[in-house]
This record gives structure tokens, C-alpha cells and sequence, in this order.
């Protein structure tokens, strides 16, 4: 019980200390992959914490109540007595109940929200098959629009959406390095990855961690979209292509638009790129924070059978 109850402990600064730490590394976009995974890991070590905590708790109340073994928990690092005994018969019923309840109704909202999401995605991306006009490439397809937009949509089929004011606005070299961002989008899977940063932010809306990582995830995918477009097509065109499409988001909120998210920020970084021993320097900044983060719940342990 010990073990649980730092851990719940952890989880919790996790998700309310976290966030300003982890959006000042990561916010200039140095390393968007490692920020990336740095968000993720943050996200995922929460969730353990408290997933791993819960079940240990209802697994010791459960054993209490089979044996008849009084539930004990050490608070002797908080000054207590060495071992306090935790609720008799009647309190470890209560404790599996609220435990499973609270599993269970946020598994629950979980996937309701996924499934909401899941469901806009690929109708949109169905219905932009459906009204739109086939290209040469086999995800692309134009509708007709007064707005110069491009985006992708994640679907059983995943599309790429360009409106015929885009086609008209970028040149070849633009329209190419737009649809190289799009492109990394689909072949990173970066809309499932945010499909599930938006469900944990509507399900436990009141934490800070999942509503700023929804928001700073989908900034470092966008400039990871912005060097793999980079790379195959080159800088000017891609920033000539974002400052063309600049300001109009996407028609539904699932879109990932070339340029609907951090447009300055992206373009300033593609301007002016980061000497390779920052870009070292800040990789192992990052690379501690997360085996420090992952190393915590072992030290958990360690302290709690000292």
C-alpha cells in the first residue's frame, strides 16, 4: 500500500508540475522528435502511475478481505508510526469499489471520446473522397474551396485535402513541399497521436498536463512534418508554401493543416536553425528528464521496501 500511495503521489506531480517544465525544453522545438516523446513518456509514466497505484490497492483490500489480514500502510518517511493500519472489512469493500469505479468510468470516457474522434476523422475523410477530385497521388484529393488550405485526415483511408484555392495560390515547388508535410503527417501517424492526446484531455479535462501536452505535441508535429518536408523538397519552398496557406485552419478540429498551428514560430525556426551542438546539448537534456522519469517508479519501490 506504501508503494501506491507514492505513487499516486508521483502521478499527481507529474501532472501538475510537468507541463511548465517540459513546455520551456521543448517549446523552441529543437528536438521535435525527443519533445515529442518526451510529452508522450510523461503522459504514459501518469497513467501508469496511477493505473499501477489503483490496482494495487484494490489487489491488497481484495487479499485483506479473503485472509483476513489487516491492511497496513507505512508512513514512517512522513513521520509517522512505522506501520498505521489502514479500514477494517467495511473501508476495504469501499476502497475496491471506488477503485474499480474509478477505472471503469474513466475507461469508459476514454473510449467514448476515441470513438467520437475516431468517427468525425473518417467520415470527413470518406466525404472528401466522395465530393473531391482525384490527383496523381493516390492520397490526394482537391475540393473545391474559396480558401487556400491544405490538410490531412485520418480514415480508413487516409486523405490529404487540398482546396482548388491552394492550387491556385502555391506554385509546383510550394504545392510539392505542402504535401511532403502532409505526407510525413500520414506516414508518422501523427493524428492518432493526437486523436489520443485529445481524448485524455476531454476525459480528465481538469489536469494540466494532458490539456497543454494536446497543445504542444501538435507544435512539435507540425515542425517534425516541417524537417521531413524539408529535407525532400527544401526550406524555401515549404516556407514559401506555409506563409501562403497561413491562417486558415482546417474544417474540422481532427485536421492537421500545413498551416494552422505555431505558423511564426515554425517559420522562424526554419529561417534560422539551431548550431548542431544545441541541438546535441538539448537531446541530452531531454534523453535525463526521461530516464529520470522512468527510473522514479524503481526508486519508489526501492524506498518503500527499505
Amino acid at each position: 500500500m506504501t508503494t501506491a500511495l507514492w505513487l499516486l503521489l508521483y502521478g499527481g506531480a507529474l501532472a501538475w508540475l510537468a507541463p511548465p517544465v517540459l513546455r520551456r525544453m521543448t517549446g523552441q522545438g529543437i528536438s521535435p522528435h525527443m519533445g515529442v516523446a518526451a510529452w508522450l513518456i510523461t503522459v504514459a509514466a501518469t497513467l501508469a502511475a496511477w493505473l499501477v497505484a489503483v490496482s494495487m490497492v484494490i489487489g491488497a483490500t481484495a487479499d485483506s478481505i479473503r485472509t483476513g489480514a489487516v491492511v497496513t500502510l507505512c508512513l514512517e518517511l512522513f513521520g509517522f508510526s512505522e506501520h498505521t493500519p489502514m479500514a477494517g472489512r467495511i473501508g476495504s469493500v469501499a476502497l475496491i469499489g471506488v477503485g474499480t469505479l474509478t477505472l471503469g468510468f474513466g475507461g469508459l470516457r476514454m473510449s467514448r471520446s476515441l470513438s467520437r474522434l475516431r468517427a468525425r476523422s473518417h467520415e470527413h475523410a470518406h466525404a472528401a473522397r466522395i465530393i473531391g477530385r482525384p490527383t496523381g497521388h493516390p492520397n490526394v484529393v482537391v475540393v473545391d474551396a474559396d480558401r487556400p488550405a491544405a490538410y490531412c485526415v485520418g480514415g480508413r483511408l487516409n486523405t490529404i485535402i487540398v482546396t482548388s484555392a491552394a492550387i491556385k495560390t502555391l506554385n509546383r515547388s510550394q504545392l510539392k513541399a505542402v504535401l511532403a508535410h502532409e505526407d510525413a503527417h500520414i506516414s508518422g501517424r501523427h493524428h492518432h497521436i493526437l486523436m489520443g492526446l485529445r481524448a485524455l484531455a476531454v476525459t480528465l479535462p481538469r489536469l494540466p498536463l494532458f490539456a497543454t501536452a494536446r497543445h504542444s505535441v501538435a507544435e512539435l508535429l507540425e515542425m517534425c512534418a516541417d524537417d521531413t518536408a524539408a529535407r525532400r523538397v527544401g526550406t524555401r519552398p515549404l516556407l514559401a508554401g506555409l506563409i501562403a496557406l497561413a491562417g486558415h485552419q482546417p474544417p474540422v478540429h481532427e485536421g492537421l493543416a500545413a498551416a494552422g498551428t505555431a505558423v511564426v514560430a515554425r517559420a522562424e525556426r526554419l529561417v534560422t536553425p539551431t548550431c548542431r551542438h544545441v541541438r546535441w546539448r538539448h537531446r541530452i537534456c531531454l534523453a535525463a528528464a526521461i530516464i529520470a522519469m522512468l527510473a522514479t517508479p524503481a526508486l519508489i519501490q526501492l524506498l518503500c521496501h527499505h
